[in-house]
């Protein structure tokens, strides 16, 4: 079940954000290789990870937290203004209708195998949509490998890359805004339909 954690609310949830904290440091560092994030204490945590951001947990029934993603304004500091700006080739997108999505991360052995989003992804985007038309945003800035591109396109988001992919850490990384709408949403649901 996805949870959405904000500062309001956080206090309820501090044994699952720090499961998220090491899911993140498990993906993002040890399996990813980004090791100037490595931290002693097994947390993969920034400076963003403040009051501004919106944290979403995909929490099984045990409590257990397998997914996770982070949502930060872009009116606020975030990754695109203030450490991966050179990926930005032309205006930086900003407005209270446009968030930056980062962070995204699942457990192995509940990833997508091949071209279908496993049910965790697909209920962590589709929380990204249902939240996004609930609270007035409708676009989302993404630092992702490029190989995403078509696979964002396929679930109906409309995307705009901001410059040319570059290297960093080892990994092609483009900038992108994607759009999204209903018609977003019901793609997303037809798909985890088919999965049933």
């Amino acid at each position: 079940m996805l949870h959405i954690v904000t500062n309001e609310n956080v206090d309820l949830y501090r044994e699952e954000m720090e499961q998220a904290f090491r899911l993140r440091h498990k993906v993002f560092v040890e399996e990813r290789g980004w090791s100037e994030l490595r931290r002693e204490d097994g947390r993969e945590i920034d400076w963003f990870d403040n009051k501004d951001a919106v944290h979403m947990l995909f929490i099984q029934d045990d409590n257990h937290v397998i997914g996770y993603q982070r949502l930060l304004p872009s009116t606020k500091p975030h990754l695109l203004s203030e450490v991966l700006s050179a990926l930005c080739e032309v205006d930086r997108p900003v407005g209270p209708n446009i968030w930056e999505w980062t962070r995204y991360c699942v457990e192995a052995g509940h990833r997508e195998r091949g071209r279908m989003l496993s049910p965790v992804a697909n209920t962590l985007l589709s929380g990204i949509v249902e939240w996004g038309l609930h609270n007035g945003v409708d676009t989302i800035i993404i630092e992702m490998n490029p190989l995403w591109l078509l696979r964002l396109v396929q679930l109906h988001f409309r995307v705009t890359p901001l410059g040319i992919p570059r290297l960093i850490s080892g990994d092609e990384v483009l900038a992108v805004t994607a759009s999204f709408d209903q018609r977003t949403l019901a793609r997303l649901r037809e798909m985890r339909d088919a999965v049933s």
